[in-house]
């Protein structure tokens, strides 16, 4: 038996603020309202859309019940519920494509929720680039699904067979009979599936149709506009920075100024003259300030007089003797080293051995907006408003940390900055809900300028040493690798004990996290190797603004960009063409890597084609008078990759100031191969943006700190990319993408973090390509460059 339960326009327009706000309106105009069905055994999203008000509690929604992921309406539209993210790559739009695809209807006619943990099956939120490669796979299933009870509901009410039915657009016909046909609202329209799937976890949930065959796909291929868009540029979108409610209050941090430093007393009368102020909170090292206005407590936040005492001892050494030190530590930690064949013998007997070492700092996330949360503790439970990009991970670690069941929290995502890793969305999401309990009522929290840049976790610092070995005929025949990080006291997302408010309170997990470090993933045929990997501690282990976290790819940008530059090293000691080398030893790769030393060849060639690669050994001959007087050097520079089943080859082409040191890349060509296409324009905006960002880490991104606190802390002394860097030509070449759809022989796989990882490699490649200088350590500043250019005399 079932009842209809309606929602009002209120509920409705708030649930779906963050799904398509350009088209909320038309939607609540065509439907009037919402309206579900509610059975004995309640309906996981309807329940939820009716405790909108934040009363809970809050369930999770069963991923095993069709009815979690889709509701059609009565007006023929459908909206699709995923527990997915989307940091402004377009994977919401990619996931309705898929979803209309399996369920035939009209993108148009479809909505999608994400990431709301109350509403949304728990599919861990977004991160590396598994959003379509792996999170796709149930949506697409659930979605068939779908389509099948509806096929069946469909040839009962016609009284027709199955294989008499054709679908197009949400409307099942006998054939082309359109006098027999029906729409799925007619069928289904504000009423239950009430269908089980099977599954042993979210991502094996299945009922109990097939999906298509990618050339029965109709959506999937196009370059459908993202929906996401539109808001974004008219400012109709209600960020998660602008969320408010009713009897809010604002909370800013009071940071120690040393890390490591003890709070010993703090002078609330120091800010009795500020309006407002509501509260001074501290626990442990924890200090913040609360106002009933945002000015005010900004105020109050510089004006508190607080009384810290000095660490005992340096809690990190300088970032400019950064690589000696780690160079010098003993590692808490040491892989057992990935051996093939017998390098030892094999440098014995080369011909020419080369070695090398690299550095990459410590790298920030550095949001362009600083972390924000809003808080709710009303009526016992508690809401957290975030962009954090795992939603479902927050609530999990939010509810350990105040001890609180878990169907008593939920979070509410909604589109901001804070993505690519473990960022501080997930530190400003603790810290909401801490002061919303103190206080009991909502509390938002906005992070500073200076304090996301100096606070927000750090991506690891490497150092490497490379050896490599030549025969005699140039060929590459050995190859030792060995790499250290700093990677310690690492940011989880649903370990309540790892985010930085719980540190300065004095929790402490019962050991440090052993930090890892990472080897290449290696395709190249080199008989003989020996790849082994470090940890190593900065002496301050917690309550550290060097505190890591995954960021963009983690650890691949620093691990590819001393790999890469190093076979071009070869290249160069061998006296061959960078791109031949690499052609030459995926070639004879193994014959267990076929399928992917295939693609990885093509990726390769395509890339060179695409740029117009011009065959021969790196660096350019300069001994031309014309050269010589030249001050802007040019060069070219290639580099591969790998991740998981995406591959990519990236070549850049630079400018090199030699009076200023400035380097300009000019141009920028991307072969990429990630399988299956769902949207050609959104894949090509993403990798665009992925090489971007991977540019700004190669020429400005870097951490400084002195002994006692990190230094850079703001858009001049954390400079990061800017216009004038961007350059003139960005290609992105989808490996056989026209005008098929990528691979369709192939699943999808993630795109946007492979883009990432060969940038820098490629940029250092190009500016030794122009200079004959070799960089081995990013950022490639202008006072850097220029200070290698003047030592070798260029």
């Amino acid at each position: 038996m079932s009842a209809t339960f309606e929602f009002p326009k209120a509920v409705v327009e708030a649930a779906l603020q963050t799904v398509n706000p350009t088209s909320r309106r038309d939607f609540l105009k065509s439907s009037g309202a919402l309206v579900l069905s509610v059975g004995v055994n309640s309906f996981p999203a309807s329940k939820a859309f009716a405790q909108a008000g934040g009363t809970g509690p809050y369930p999770d929604p069963d991923f095993r019940q069709l009815d979690t992921w889709i509701v059609i309406h009565p007006d023929n539209t459908a909206t699709f519920f995923v527990g997915k993210t989307d940091g402004g790559q377009g994977t919401g739009t990619a996931f309705r494509q898929l979803m209309c695809d399996e369920l035939d209807i009209a993108y148009a006619d479809t909505r999608l929720v994400m990431g709301h943990t109350d509403i949304t099956p728990d599919q861990g939120g977004s991160g590396g680039s598994d959003a379509i490669e792996r999170d796709g796979w149930p949506m697409r299933r659930v979605a068939a699904e779908a389509r099948r009870v509806l096929l069946e509901l469909a040839a009962e009410r016609l009284d027709a067979p199955l294989a008499a039915l054709e679908v197009r657009d949400a409307t099942i016909s006998v054939g082309s009979d359109s006098t027999r046909s029906i729409t799925y609202a007619q069928l289904i329209g504000g009423q239950r599936f009430d269908v089980a799937l099977t599954g042993s976890d979210v991502n094996a949930t299945r009922g109990l149709a097939d999906i298509k065959p990618v050339d029965a796909l109709r959506v999937v291929g196009q370059s459908v506009q993202r929906y996401d868009i539109p808001p974004k540029v008219d400012g109709s979108l209600t960020w998660a920075v602008d969320m408010r409610l009713p009897g809010m209050v604002h909370a800013r941090n009071v940071r120690p100024p040393l890390a490591g430093a003890t709070l010993r007393g703090i002078d609330a009368a120091s800010i009795a003259d500020i309006p407002g102020l509501v509260k001074v909170v501290s626990r442990g090292n924890y200090v913040a300030v609360v106002c009933e206005r945002e000015e005010h407590a900004m105020r109050a936040a510089r004006q508190l007089q607080v009384d810290w005492a000095p660490p005992p001892q340096a809690p990190f050494p300088a970032s400019a003797a950064l690589f000696d030190y780690m160079r010098g530590a003993t590692p808490t930690s040491s892989s057992e080293p990935i051996r093939r064949g017998n390098p030892e013998a094999a440098f014995e007997t080369a011909h020419r051995v080369i070695e090398a070492e690299y550095a990459v700092p410590f790298q920030g996330h550095t949001a362009i907006g600083p972390a924000h949360a809003l808080a709710d503790p009303s009526e016992g439970q508690m809401t957290i408003y975030s962009n954090d990009m795992k939603t479902y991970g927050l609530r999990n670690g939010v509810a350990k940390f105040l001890d609180m069941p878990r169907e008593r929290v939920r979070v509410v995502y909604m589109d901001g900055p804070q993505v690519y890793g473990r960022t501080a969305a997930d530190d400003v999401g603790f810290e909401a809900a801490f002061l919303a309990r103190e206080l009991g009522r909502p509390v938002r929290v906005q992070w500073m300028r200076d304090e996301e840049t100096a606070w927000d976790t750090k991506g690891p610092a490497y150092t490497f040493k490379l050896r490599g070995g030549l025969d005699t005929e140039g060929r590459v025949i050995a190859l030792d690798y060995d790499a250290r990080a700093a990677d310690y006291n690492h940011l989880w997302y649903n370990d309540p004990d790892t985010v930085l408010i719980a540190q300065l309170m004095g929790r402490r997990s019962a050991a440090p996290f052993a930090g890892f470090a990472s080897a290449p993933a290696v395709l190249y045929a080199v008989p003989h190797q020996r790849m082994a990997t470090h940890v190593v501690r900065l002496p301050l282990i917690w309550e550290t603004p060097l505190r890591t976290g995954n960021l963009r790819d983690p650890n691949g940008p620093q691990v590819t960009f001393a790999f890469e530059s190093f076979i071009d090293e070869l290249a160069a000691g061998a006296q061959v063409d960078p791109v031949q080398l690499r052609l030459d030893m995926l070639a004879a790769s193994p014959e267990d890597d076929r399928f992917l030393r295939a693609r990885s060849l093509a990726a390769v060639r395509a890339a060179a084609a695409a740029y117009g690669w011009d065959p021969r050994p790196s660096p350019q001959l300069r001994n031309t008078k014309s050269r010589a007087a030249d001050p802007i050097l040019t060069g070219r520079g290639i580099a591969y990759t790998y991740r998981i089943g995406t591959v990519v080859a990236t070549i850049a082409e630079v400018e090199v100031d030699r009076r200023t040191g400035r380097v300009w890349v000019k141009r920028l060509v991307c072969a990429h191969d990630c399988g299956l296409v769902v949207n050609p324009e959104g894949l090509r905006n993403t990798v665009e943006c992925g090489m971007l960002h991977a540019l700004s880490r190669a020429l400005w991104e870097e951490v400084q700190f002195d002994t006692e606190k990190v230094t850079s802390v703001d858009w001049l002394t954390h400079p990061s990319l800017r216009h004038s860097d961007t350059p003139a030509s960005i290609e992105v070449v989808i490996v056989n993408g026209d005008p098929n759809p990528g691979r369709p022989d192939l699943p999808p796989y993630g795109a946007g973090e492979a883009s990432h990882k060969p940038v820098i490699a490629a940029v250092a490649n190009a500016v030794y390509d122009a200079t004959g200088v070799r960089l081995r350590r990013p950022p490639f500043r202008k006072e850097r460059v220029l200070a290698a250019l003047q030592a070798a005399a260029v």
